[in-house]
């Protein structure tokens, strides 16, 4: 590696890696439905029931293989180089660049905010914080909020604590949501500094985290994003519980599976990252999009866009897969999942009007994609599945034999003993519970790890109960995604309120309310595949208990009775409660009991630290042709 460089990697062939074998596995599975299809795949209800099922099992496939090269790289011991040179850098300010931590909140609970700011600024003043200030950027507009977060600005100044200088700004006007809120930052005071870490408002990182951050910036001059993977903890419903097990040990191997194939054309999530913002303010404003909205206007999901833009202008987005010492938080019950997925579902959507910008690299397209499949992909299963009940109805009631219809490739030829069913069954399974597998066996082979697990049976248990609980849920979301997809091709748009904070349970009326059509969905499909095929009815059974029993698997899964009580039994636990580091362990004890704000005395303003002097440097807007994206567009990788 050469001083003032990032890495120089064998782009195609690990390029490669990822797309042969993804498009190979597709077209034999796809091969192999339309050979247990026979002459009805000429048919077109029978042609309709390939595509979808080619859609279906290709968004499989790219999601296992994925994991695959995550699970390779860690066998292989190709992981991030940027990581391993993170555990080896000085801790110490090198004095060659200044840093802002900038935390953009909206409406949120001011207490927990400032709780989060203080842990920060102690952790990074151990390590040493002379080159880094703290922006709290508010964008409130509930007025007794907006109170709120002032009395608790100066409740956190009043410590008299020696951190690094913390600075409060509230915005009359949230002109463009969290992206114009960092933009207005960037304008107003981004010259002041090389980088700025992004975090949201229920972001939490160590000092040394930050400073390694702030190290392979300063080495790496052509990184203009990287970006970590933070862990989600101090959520203690079951639901919560259970998600932040399966995130702990499944998505390892997944961002290093992407790490591994995309290298410098890495993904930007918005938060729990460091931003060169030079490059920043030279390539990153955000263009309006063209059309109406829902799709058109303003961009909602700007991160993934701004990844885009960064590495457009030349400069590279870098993901650490694996990298401890920074979280966050998530939603506790299942309504309130849907709901923030709700809004990312209609922020991806919108990236189909970005697709054909010109300048923007294929890779960046292959992310934007993903993401649009990502929610596009619950109505496709969805219509696979009731395409295949309609062909098989249409055969039985023909008098034709079934075992060449739609059943077959709904059970992926379970009930055949064909070649071709036997092919499909088996790669079916493998990419169903072969990703799982190798994050399980990763975590038990490593003995600090399966601790981290609460131990061998522990894990293995959780593991299990993970996939129970994700089998119910699974079908539950499917119809949330497909509920949204069409919404927003409806032109539907919704709210970008802020999101709850508190392990909130669901009352049994909210959990009925929600989830009724799921109900009533399920409970018809039951009856009338039961009174098609008894056979059908119990391999698509986990399906309907899903749907049927959404309520009460809504509401019990949000108690913190019951999370506590699983965790009690050792279950779905993580090493952020095993071994918490220091800074979790300070932010629970912070947040333990919900502090009394005292009323803000009327002579405090002048205790408060002056806003630097703003130097106002305007972003450039994006000049883009969405119309016409030119071959030398598409080159550059």
């Amino acid at each position: 590696m050469v001083a003032g460089s990032s890495f120089r990697v064998d782009f195609p062939l690990r390029r490669l890696t990822f797309a042969a074998p993804v498009v190979i596995l597709t077209l034999v599975g796809t091969l192999c439905a339309a050979t247990m299809a026979g002459p009805r795949a000429a048919t077109p209800l029978g042609a309709l029931l390939i595509l979808l099922f080619a859609l279906t099992f290709g968004w499989l496939v790219a999601s296992c293989w994925g994991v695959f090269l995550g699970f390779y790289a860690h066998l292989t011991g190709k992981g991030s180089r940027l990581e391993e040179e993170a555990a080896t850098v000085p801790l110490a300010p090198s004095g060659n660049s200044r840093t802002a931590l900038v935390m953009p909140i909206y409406n949120e609970d001011p207490g927990l905010v400032f709780a989060a700011v203080g842990v920060m600024a102690r952790s990074l003043a151990k390590v040493g914080a002379d080159d880094i200030e703290i922006f709290v950027l508010s964008d409130t507009q509930d007025p007794a909020i907006a109170q709120a977060e002032s009395e608790a600005y100066d409740q956190f100044l009043a410590t008299g604590e020696k951190v690094p200088p913390v600075y409060y700004r509230r915005r009359e006007d949230n002109a463009g949501r969290k992206a114009g809120n960092i933009a207005d930052f960037c304008i107003n005071w981004g010259s002041r500094y090389d980088f700025m870490v992004v975090l949201d408002a229920d972001s939490l990182m160590s000092g040394a985290t930050v400073r390694r951050m702030i190290a392979l910036m300063e080495r790496h001059p052509k990184i203009g994003i990287l970006q970590t993977c933070s862990n989600p903890a101090n959520r203690e419903t079951l639901f919560a519980r259970v998600l932040q097990f399966a995130a702990r040990l499944y998505v390892p191997l997944s961002v290093k599976g992407l790490d591994f194939w995309m290298q410098r054309d890495g993904n930007y999530w918005g938060h729990n990252a460091i931003v060169r913002i030079k490059p920043f303010m030279a390539h990153c404003d955000l263009p309006v999009l063209p059309g109406r909205e829902p799709l058109g206007g303003q961009i909602l999901c700007h991160d993934v866009v701004e990844a885009a833009l960064m590495r457009r202008g030349g400069y590279e987005v870098w993901v650490l897969p694996h990298i401890e010492g920074t979280w966050e938080e998530m939603p506790t019950n299942l309504i309130d999942f849907a709901k923030r997925d709700r809004r990312w579902c209609q922020g991806n959507l919108q990236h189909i009007r970005f697709l054909p910008a010109e300048g923007v690299k294929w890779s960046n397209r292959i992310h934007l994609g993903m993401g649009i499949a990502t929610y596009m992909s619950a109505p496709i299963w969805l219509a696979f599945i009731a395409v295949s009940l309609l062909q098989f109805f249409v055969a039985t009631h023909g008098g034709a034999d079934s075992s060449s219809d739609g059943v077959g490739l709904l059970t992926s030829g379970l009930f055949s003993s064909d070649t071709a069913a036997t092919v499909l069954f088996s790669m079916s399974l493998a990419l169903v519970f072969g990703p799982k597998l190798m994050s399980l066996g990763v975590a038990l082979s490593d003995p600090r790890t399966r601790r981290g697990f609460g131990g061998w049976k522990s894990l293995v248990a959780s593991t299990f109960l993970e996939q129970v609980f994700t089998t119910l849920m699974a079908p539950v979301m499917a119809l949330f995604y497909t509920q949204f997809v069409f919404s927003i091709l409806a032109g539907r748009m919704v709210s970008w309120d802020s999101q709850p904070r508190d392990d909130r349970g669901v009352s049994w009326r909210e959990a009925w309310i929600r989830h009724r059509i799921h109900f009533a969905i399920g409970a018809v499909a039951a009856v009338g595949v039961a009174s098609l095929d008894q056979t059908i009815f119990w391999w698509m059974s986990p399906i309907f208990c899903g749907l049927t029993l959404a309520a009460p698997f809504t509401v019990l899964s949000s108690r913190l009775e019951v999370g506590r009580w699983a965790r009690k039994l050792g279950l779905f636990l993580t090493p952020d409660e095993v071994e918490p580091e220091h800074e979790l362990q300070a932010i629970r004890s912070a947040t333990a009991t919900p502090a009394t704000l005292p009323v803000r005395p009327a002579t405090v303003d002048a205790a408060r630290p002056a806003l630097p002097v703003p130097v106002p440097t305007p972003m450039q807007p994006q000049r883009l042709d969405w119309e016409h994206v030119t071959e030398a567009s598409a080159v550059g990788d």
